[in-house]
């Protein structure tokens, strides 16, 4: 009785801390030392989105996307550039919201460039 208590309790924290973490998707448009700004648009709608504002933990992980499954550590002044860069559009990315804090950022990738035709 109770070892089934206790395997039960193990699922239970294992199922929660997960269900906690929300992924937001969307374009990083303003990024201070201490807060997020995305832009969340509905999947398959135009317009501008709605805005939303997160606040950054201390221990926050910063990972640029290189590749389909390829991330590597970067910083955040980086993303700070990369997001300047960018202009009004700023950077496509997606953050890890625990707790209303963000614990991780990823940003980069997602942009899909139409090939150049030959004009010989």
């Amino acid at each position: 009785m109770i070892r089934k208590f206790v395997g039960a309790s193990v699922v239970l924290v294992l199922v929660g801390t997960i269900a906690l973490a929300e992924t937001v998707r969307g374009t990083i448009t303003k990024i201070t030392d201490d807060e997020v700004t995305i832009t969340v648009r509905e999947k398959g709608k135009k317009g501008k989105g709605e805005s939303k504002t997160f606040k950054l933990t201390p221990t926050a992980k910063v990972l640029k996307v290189k590749g389909k499954d390829d991330t590597e550590d970067s910083k955040l002044s980086d993303l700070k550039k990369a997001v300047e860069e960018g202009g009004k559009r700023g950077v496509f990315g997606s953050i890890e919201v625990k707790d209303d804090k963000v614990t991780e950022i990823k940003y980069g990738g997602g942009g899909r460039r139409k090939k150049k035709a030959d004009t010989e």
